[in-house]
């Protein structure tokens, strides 16, 4: 697999957006316009080059982390290209999750297109409270609470 390459046929962030025209599209924007960054995050200063993302417009997942990875990836000056899973499931073989393509899937990469780590889907302390059966975090989730966690998570993987 040609990450370089595979990287270039994506789209950008706004491209990822406007590729839905209703509601999905206004909560995609007012995601990325109001994800609060501390100090932290915009002081960050990045050894990932590139982010290559796997993910489609109308999922959960997909609609609180991507908006947070690309504002990320704008404030540390980071390529940020966004696939669809659907057509690329060959590609996401090597990302897959429990024999499964899970999105978002963000590949970090570095100048050589190497791959450098992965996030997939879900912040960590989600992922325990599903397999608790627990889900008392999908209200939560979805309007912001644990955005703190996600963005922990991608700086500790784009620090790597």
């Amino acid at each position: 697999m040609d990450l370089k390459q595979l990287f270039y046929n994506g789209v950008s962030f706004s491209e990822f957006v406007k590729s839905e025209d209703n509601e999905i599209t206004e909560r995609l924007k007012s995601r990325y316009d109001n994800i609060a960054l501390d100090g932290t995050a915009v002081n960050f200063k990045s050894k990932v080059r590139y982010v290559l993302a796997f993910a489609e417009n109308w999922c959960p997942d997909c609609q609180v982390s991507v908006p947070i990875m690309a504002k990320l990836c704008d404030v540390a000056k980071i390529d940020f290209k966004i696939l669809k899973r659907e057509g690329h499931e060959e590609e996401m073989k090597p990302f897959y999750e429990d024999g499964k393509a899970k999105i978002p899937t963000f590949a970090f990469l570095d100048d050589s297109f190497n791959v450098v780590g992965t996030w997939i889907e879900r912040p960590k302390v989600i992922k325990e409270l599903v397999a608790k059966g627990d889900n008392s975090y999908r209200r939560g989730y979805v309007n912001g609470e644990y955005d703190k966690d996600i963005v922990n998570e991608l700086l500790e993987m784009m620090s790597r």
